[in-house]
């Protein structure tokens, strides 16, 4: 039995009407631009989300190297300037490790570039000049701990939400700074000792108790998920 030409013609606009929604749906899927909203969670927790295991080393050799300058019985500034110069050196080179590994995995860079690249340029800086004045150490120790307390707290405000370690961040932010203002004033007591370093000491203990804390944190927290 031949179909009739008005069943045939309405079956034909009925599978064009189709096609169109279909091509419309499928245009309209592709011309979508990103909303505001991914945007934003895209640049926000960029830095923390580096893989656990950064912070946790970073964490283990601030805090080994700090409790050897707190309690070391080395009486010569110079000596441990050189010792803070390795330490921060090394830290510069797992920050190098990160950048590699976020830039593989197509995340953010440039706050862990410019990390590293503090760390690194203020290691060289103190292992180049052993023999400068010691107030020269003294000023770019007490700059380093200023900037890193700086750089600690706004990554505190602006990139973590969860409360406990937003909050350990920003302490170990604010002691940064106020430790690098000691730091820049014990040279008024007197160049030759040692205070100063002992003093930044102090602060690598703190910081690395607390990357320390945010790598089993995370891990644990990312482990859930």
């Amino acid at each position: 039995m031949t179909p009739s030409p008005s069943i045939t013609k309405l079956h034909a606009l009925a599978a064009l009407s189709s096609n169109k929604q279909c091509f419309i749906i499928i245009t309209m899927k592709r011309k979508s631009p990103p909303t505001k909203k991914t945007k934003t969670q895209s640049t926000k927790l960029k830095y923390t989300e580096s893989h656990w295991l950064i912070f946790g080393i970073q964490g283990i050799i601030a805090l080994l190297f700090g409790w050897f300058i707190m309690f070391s019985d080395i009486a010569e500034a110079s000596t441990l300037v050189q010792i803070v110069g390795v330490v921060l050196l090394s830290m510069g080179l797992i920050e190098v490790a990160n950048l590699i590994n976020r830039h593989r995995n197509k995340r953010g860079r440039k706050l862990s570039f410019t990390i590293a690249f503090i760390n690194i340029a203020v290691a060289i800086a103190l292992l180049a000049t052993r023999d400068v004045p010691i107030a020269v150490h003294l000023s770019i120790v007490a700059g380093y701990t200023l900037l890193r307390g700086l750089f600690d707290t706004i990554i505190a405000i602006r990139s973590i939400k969860d409360t406990t370690d937003k909050f350990l961040w920003i302490i170990t932010g604010m002691f940064g700074m106020i430790l690098g203002f000691v730091i820049l004033n014990s040279g008024n007591i007197d160049l030759a000792n040692t205070t100063f370093i002992k003093i930044f000491g102090t602060y690598l203990m703190v910081f690395g108790l607390a990357n320390i804390f945010f790598s089993i944190h995370s891990k644990n927290t990312n482990s859930v998920k």
